[in-house]
């Protein structure tokens, strides 16, 4: 038999580490598989596809109709967020998924900041950089005033993030809000349950 070192393992191509034309027809392939029937759901989920490949695909037209978008574990960064946040392809998503992406407090001013995203009810942030910083500028400058559900689980936010949060008056129609395994103290904790934002909550985790 011959030897395992005869044998190439191949791994499929990762559009974020593609350019030119190999990145666009891999983008090609890989919308056609994401993008529901319908036109309105777009999950690419793992798909690595990162700046590059999130760049082949925010002019789009294709994708006007998506309302919910899972870009979940992509390496997309703060760049790439700013791209999303920049294109009206998708001014009707009502339902977003950002987790693991690298993205800290640059990203999310341009996030929170967005008319792109004006629809936008339920959003996951879970497991990027956003610490007390960001969440700072979320509970002070947020403008996505629909947002009813917000998951801003392993970001590495502490006592003054959780506090901000917790008093901000920029979410007028939250419901529910993920805040677990983060950093904040068992005292700060406490305290935010009885800030203004928090009370209102039917869902809190801390």
């Amino acid at each position: 038999m011959p030897s395992i070192s005869h044998f190439e393992i191949y791994k499929p191509a990762e559009p974020c580490n593609l350019t030119g034309d190999k990145l666009k027809v891999t983008m090609e392939k890989a919308l056609q598989e994401a993008l529901s029937e319908d036109g309105r759901e777009l999950n690419f989920k793992g798909y690595c596809i990162g700046q590059n490949g999130l760049s082949a695909i925010v002019g789009d037209e294709r994708l006007a109709r998506v309302k919910r978008l899972n870009l979940g574990g992509n390496r997309i960064g703060d760049q790439g967020l700013k791209m999303l946040s920049d294109s009206p392809v998708f001014s009707k998503i009502q339902w977003m998924e950002l987790g693991g992406n690298d993205i800290g407090p640059e990203g999310l001013v341009a996030l929170i900041g967005s008319r792109v995203f004006s629809k936008l009810k339920t959003l996951n942030l879970y497991r990027n950089y956003l610490r007390d910083e960001g969440a700072v500028v979320f509970a002070r400058d947020n403008r996505l005033e629909k947002l009813e559900e917000v998951d801003l689980a392993q970001n590495e936010i502490g006592d003054k993030g959780l506090l901000a949060l917790a008093s901000s008056k920029a979410f007028p129609n939250l419901v529910a809000m993920y805040l677990d395994n983060n950093f904040a103290s068992a005292e700060a904790k406490e305290e935010a349950k009885g800030g203004a934002n928090f009370r209102k909550l039917q869902s809190l985790n801390l």
